[in-house]
């Protein structure tokens, strides 16, 4: 009897650890295909971005950096918010910020675009390291609140009436425009919108998100599925902000 007992636990742990050398395999064999058809995507992204002859890192660049801006000093000027509050653009004291320069009656495709995006980028900021973000516009108080009205914007809504900002005919020429400013009050990052292009966008915010602390990212890194050739190739669905982000 005892034997028998014995033989009877034997084949249980040997039945126990078959089965699970049989779900270790599958687990392997399921990496080894995941890591495989990882590689063949990324290959096929490749193969893609040829076929429309467009190089990935450069498109990045031309899509996320202006050359003009990059490294120039954004101005230090104190101005009143459509509140009356007196604001300051000096950032040496705040680490860093974005900054919309504006006209309203800009391409509204691309500006409607840069407005949301930003009041989504100022609702996912960490409280405990959050940064200013200012909208400059050559408008009144008035029709900046209709602005906050109408999109419920959050962020700093600055009228330029005494073209304090508008003044500098190189910063305010092209519009609407997105700066990143250090806390040297150095423009890092430039961002100049085209109507039809969107994908402009979505990259661009797709670079920048890593500077910037956000509670969860802006991004993803293929956009809901979307891979990077596909986004400069113009297939896929521009109408929806959904489409950029989370």
């Amino acid at each position: 009897m005892i034997g028998r007992k014995k033989m009877q636990e034997i084949r249980k742990m040997s039945l126990i650890l078959n089965i699970l050398l049989s779900v270790l395999l599958l687990v392997a064999l399921f990496g080894i295909w995941k890591i495989r058809n990882t590689n063949a995507r990324r290959w096929e992204e490749i193969r893609d971005l040829r076929k429309e002859n467009a190089d990935y890192k450069e498109h990045i660049n031309t899509s996320t950096y202006a050359s003009n801006f990059q490294g120039q000093k954004f101005p230090k000027l104190r101005l009143k918010n459509i509140n009356g509050d007196w604001i300051s653009t000096d950032f040496s004291k705040i680490g860093k910020g974005l900054v919309l320069v504006f006209k309203p009656k800009d391409c509204q495709p691309c500006l409607i675009t840069q407005i949301k995006l930003l009041e989504h980028v100022y609702q996912n900021q960490e409280p405990s390291k959050r940064f200013p973000i200012y909208a400059f516009a050559n408008a009144s108080a008035e029709v900046l609140k209709k602005f906050k009205k109408s999109f419920d914007l959050h962020y700093e809504l600055l009228p330029d009436t005494e073209n304090m900002l508008f003044q500098d005919k190189v910063l305010t020429h092209r519009t609407p425009a997105i700066f990143v400013v250090n806390e040297k009050n150095i423009i890092t990052h430039c961002h100049l919108p085209s109507k039809g292009r969107p994908q402009n966008t979505v990259l661009f915010f797709g670079v920048i998100q890593k500077h910037l602390p956000l509670q969860k990212p802006l991004l993803n890194n293929h956009l809901k599925g979307l891979t990077y050739s596909r986004i400069i190739a113009e297939n896929f669905d521009t109408d929806p902000l959904s489409t950029f982000i989370y």
